[in-house]
């Protein structure tokens, strides 16, 4: 399909044009309905079709209790599905995260945030529409492993994220990431998260980590350095005893046991997943954090340098226009390609960098930061400093605990 309106790379915000149109889509006999909750976009469906009745739920319900036709919505990469002004019925899906395809007449699909029916509008999801996008799928695990990074040489006159100093803290607490079933944390200089725990050192082989700064901030991109450390996961193998892989940035506030329960009811394919954690805009899959099933993880691992050999990622996406990519496109681009479909979970996340998540007033303001009082979500975003990351978790965990 042709690419959306606006391409964006993770950490830029949508100003696609898109009405709201507040309502949930209509269920009939024989059709589907989409709905949302916290365990993953998946589908209801009853009456005629292949599949017959098949089943799948999205919310606070129990795992349904007859397994034999389970399907969840896994959609392939937004460059595949349509842009919010195309038809998109022959393919289901919409390139801008958090747009829906509804029936807008007899085989004429449309992207929309929600839909309200009317004379003019139907607002069905019909079986055949949906069929692209349905994946048969089973339920995983919840066991965690988790990593960060560690950029030494940030490439910056004065850093922006004290990233070491973040690690430490979380360290020192055991909070965050070092609450998981297991962890590491990588880096390409010489460090400690305390006397005699060193982090595990990367190296840049294929000469990439300095190519180039990104200009709002100074900062080297950061894909070489994250594609070395996916590399050394895959070389320790700590991960292959998780169901869910996962990277956390140094300034993200992190509650393992708020995720445990979500991802214990996402049903996964034998594909894989990855989840979606920022809503309206081209690409959402955003750094801040990163989960993959552990099948997508090996995906990912499997196929670093033939992406990095047919990605144009030091260019970036629409030819350069955002710059190179970052390491959390170059992942969702190099999955989109090898087929590992991606689920949305938009409630995982509270990140000042996403527009979505920010407060009416501040949409535009790229700076925001959220507050940790009100964020009840498994992960925060950006805490910069020590003092205000462990303020942040303190006032997350006092206000809805752990």
């Amino acid at each position: 399909m042709a690419a959306a309106p606006e391409i964006i790379e993770a950490g830029e915000t949508s100003d696609v044009g898109v009405a709201l149109i507040a309502a949930e889509p209509r269920v009939s006999w024989g059709k589907c309905k989409v709905a949302s909750g916290a365990a993953g976009l998946m589908l209801l469906c009853a009456g005629a079709g292949a599949a017959g009745a098949c089943l799948a739920t999205r919310g606070e319900g129990k795992t349904p209790q007859f397994q034999q036709l389970q399907q969840i919505v896994a959609m392939p990469g937004p460059d595949k599905c349509a842009a919010v002004d195309e038809d998109c019925y022959s393919v289901g899906c919409c390139a801008v995260s958090g747009y829906y395809c509804f029936e807008n007449g007899p085989g004429e699909g449309k992207c929309m945030k929600s839909c309200i029916p009317s004379k003019t509008r139907n607002c069905s999801q019909t079986q055949s529409m949906m069929a692209p996008i349905l994946k048969d799928a089973a339920p995983v695990a919840d066991s965690f492993y988790c990593f960060s990074t560690y950029t030494a040489e940030t490439g910056q006159k004065k850093r922006t994220v004290d990233e070491l100093g973040n690690l430490k803290l979380q360290y020192s607490r055991t909070i965050g990431i070092f609450q998981c079933e297991q962890w590491q944390v990588f880096t390409e200089g010489d460090a400690e998260l305390a006397p005699g725990v060193p982090f595990w050192k990367v190296y840049d082989t294929d000469e990439d980590f300095h190519f180039a700064k990104r200009k709002e901030t100074g900062g080297w991109i950061n894909t070489g350095l994250h594609a070395a450390a996916w590399k050394a996961v895959a070389e320790e193998g700590k991960y292959k005893s998780a169901s869910w892989v996962m990277k956390l940035d140094a300034d993200a506030v992190f509650v393992p046991s708020r995720l445990k329960p979500i991802l214990s009811k996402q049903m996964v394919p034998v594909t894989g997943i990855y989840l979606e954690n920022c809503q309206h805009v081209s690409y959402g899959y955003f750094g801040n954090l990163e989960v993959f099933s552990l099948a997508a993880f090996e995906t990912l691992v499997a196929n670093i340098d033939a992406c990095k050999a047919s990605l144009p990622w030091k260019t970036g996406v629409h030819g350069g226009k955002w710059g190179p990519m970052g390491e959390d496109l170059f992942a969702q681009q190099c999955l989109d390609s090898l087929g590992v479909p991606r689920v949305e979970q938009y409630d995982i996340s509270t990140d000042g960098q996403c527009e979505a998540d920010r407060p009416e007033g501040d949409k535009k303001n790229k700076k925001y930061v959220p507050d940790c009082a009100t964020a009840s979500t498994p992960q925060i975003h950006p805490l910069y400093t020590p003092d205000v990351f462990g303020a942040c978790y303190d006032a997350t965990v006092a206000a809805f605990g752990v």
